[in-house]
Parts: structure tokens; C-alpha cells; sequence
């Protein structure tokens, strides 16, 4: 029973279009892997200056575009800029703080370096909540992992949303030069 609804259900994702998105492009040479190499993370800076979370996202952006390592000429740069927002909620009777929201968001644009044309324009944004406790260290240690969390999450949706646009740009091309003679 549980193999017949397998079978249907791949069935009927086959019959919608459903495509992986890492999968290999119709070309039968290229897959998303390869683009995505091709794609040179700048610096991320926050105010001009060098910054821990800067660092973090760009190495998860790496990690993730370029898992393998960059190729040498980079036909894209990725630049990256972002803000991190803090405000703490929850007061107690003291006046103090109980609960801190962080909220990190990022700008991105995807550049095309032959042409100096910004194909890709977009924004991430993640947010997380903490416990605030009556230790400094134990604050301090709570924003870092808070921080590292939010790297993590908008470096993941900045490289769906390259990913996405690839396959999507692929797709299209692909379809032109079906109909073209």
C-alpha cells in the first residue's frame, strides 16, 4: 500500500513540472553546482569595517554557493550588506529586560561581471528571540549563538533565492531554444 502511494506521488510530481533544483540543467553538461561555483562572494562590511557577523555570513554564503571551492574567474560577484536590529521586550517590575529580539537583515545583489549588470536584487531577513539572564557572560554567549543563527538562516535563504533564480533563468533559456528552429 505505502509503495503504491510512492509510486503515485512521484507520478504525479513528475506530471506537474516538478524539477529539483540542484538537478542537472536539460543541457545534460551543466547542473546548478557548477553556476553556483562560478558566483565570488565580496567582503562583508558593517560601516566600512571588518565585523564577526559579516565574517559568519560570508563564509556560510561560501560554504553554501561554493562548497567546493571558488573556480578561478568568477563570473558573478555577490555583495552583501546588512543591519542587525536589537530591542529588548518583556520588563519586569524593576524595569529590567527579560527577553532581547535580534533581527538581522540583508540586502543582496548578484552581479553579472562581463556585463557590470545587477542581475539579482534582493533582501533575507531572520529574527530570533532570547532569554536575557542576570549574567553578563551568559547574555553575551546567548546573543553570539543568537547571532550565529541568523547568519545561518539568511545565508540559507540568500543562497535558495540564487539557486531559485538559476534555475529559473535556466528553465527559460532552455524553453527559447526549443521553440527557436
Amino acid at each position: 500500500m505505502r509503495f503504491c502511494l510512492l509510486l503515485i506521488s512521484v507520478l504525479l510530481l513528475s506530471a506537474c513540472g516538478f524539477k529539483p533544483m540542484y538537478g542537472q540543467f536539460s543541457d545534460g553538461e551543466t547542473d546548478l553546482r557548477d553556476v553556483m561555483a562560478n558566483i565570488r562572494v565580496a567582503s562583508i562590511t558593517e560601516h566600512g569595517r571588518a565585523s564577526r557577523i559579516g565574517q559568519v555570513i560570508r563564509n556560510d554564503l561560501m560554504d553554501r554557493l561554493t562548497p567546493f571551492g571558488e573556480t578561478g574567474a568568477a563570473e558573478y560577484i555577490l555583495t552583501v550588506t546588512f543591519l542587525v536590529e536589537e530591542h529588548g521586550y518583556g520588563i519586569r517590575e524593576d524595569e529590567s529586560v527579560t527577553l532581547q529580539n535580534l533581527k538581522l537583515v540583508t540586502a543582496f545583489q548578484l552581479e553579472e561581471v562581463a556585463t557590470s549588470k545587477i542581475i539579482l536584487d534582493s533582501a533575507a531577513r531572520a529574527l530570533v528571540t532570547y532569554d536575557l539572564a542576570q549574567s553578563d557572560y551568559s547574555n553575551m554567549i546567548a546573543r553570539n549563538a543568537s547571532l550565529k543563527r541568523l547568519a545561518q538562516d539568511v545565508s540559507n535563504q540568500m543562497s535558495t533565492r540564487i539557486g531559485a533564480f538559476f534555475s529559473k533563468s535556466q528553465n527559460l533559456t532552455d524553453s527559447k531554444t526549443k521553440e527557436q528552429p
